[in-house]
């Protein structure tokens, strides 16, 4: 029997501004991936899978709120002020990846997307790294929560 996993994720906007189709996307494509295919072990208590994870950005504050099959609850709040730059960073690169792309321009794509990715990782780690306490996670779940992290925050 499968344990230590997501079977939904709500992501609850508290700026209620309008995302752009791009961060739309990206956003749907992480909880799509995220749902399919992670692995998330709670560290306090025992917390029993699927799990469902919501998920908000208030005041620089990420907050991760995990209900288990048993109506337990476990909320998280961590401060995103140390992953700021990095979500900039991914920003900048992603934007200039599907610029690129938009615009028919091959020649150093592969070089971006790599730049992209580097920087993908090095946020996932980082996310990892502050959630490390609370959450036990997979590589590949640490970087789908990075990019709902990113599309909250842009």
């Amino acid at each position: 029997m499968k344990s230590n996993f997501i079977k939904e994720v709500n992501i609850i906007n508290q700026k209620k501004n309008k995302i752009t189709d791009f961060i739309g996307y990206e956003r749907e494509a992480a909880i799509h991936d995220l749902i399919s295919e992670n692995f998330l072990r709670v560290k306090k208590n025992k917390f029993y899978s699927p799990l469902i994870m919501n998920l908000s950005l208030d005041n620089g504050m990420l907050e991760i709120n995990i209900v288990d099959e048993k109506d337990q609850v476990l909320n998280i709040n961590k401060s995103i002020s140390g992953l700021k730059k990095i979500i900039q960073n991914y920003h900048l690169a992603c934007s200039n990846y599907y610029d690129q792309i938009k615009n028919g321009s091959t020649e150093n794509l592969q070089e971006v997307e790599n730049l992209r990715r580097k920087i993908h990782n090095k946020g996932a780690e980082d996310l990892d790294f502050i959630l490390k306490n609370d959450l036990e996670m997979d590589l590949n779940t640490s970087r789908r929560l990075f990019t709902l992290l990113y599309s909250l925050f842009i």
